[in-house]
């Protein structure tokens, strides 16, 4: 997610979300008795979904931190704000009906 952005202290830090999504991913399928499958799924969909719903509108995130960075009572921009929330929840039902359809057929 955050090479999308664009801000190079991020970069250094880029590293570690893969490795922290297999972490947290691979302990809640541990721990519900998931399959294989089933956490290859969850932890594609997740590492897929932030830069889906990033990339669109990654220009003006990386601009309005810059703005806030020089003058921090900038607020970002209602635009950006509102696709990041629409684009999330249709994601994370998108995400829904897939597990709830693999889930049926696996039965």
């Amino acid at each position: 997610m955050q090479w999308i952005i664009q801000i190079p202290t991020y970069r250094k830090m880029q590293f570690w979300l893969p490795a922290i999504g297999i972490i947290m991913v691979g302990a809640r399928s541990l721990a519900q008795s998931h399959t294989l499958a089933q956490s290859l799924y969850l932890y594609a969909a997740v590492m897929i979904m932030f830069p889906v719903m990033l990339a669109p509108v990654r220009r003006q995130i990386t601009r309005d931190y810059y703005r806030w960075v020089k003058d921090p009572t900038t607020k970002t921009s209602g635009g950006v704000m509102a696709w990041i929330v629409i684009s999330m929840l249709v994601m994370l039902l998108t995400i829904g009906v897939g597990w709830a359809v693999g889930g049926s057929t696996s039965a």
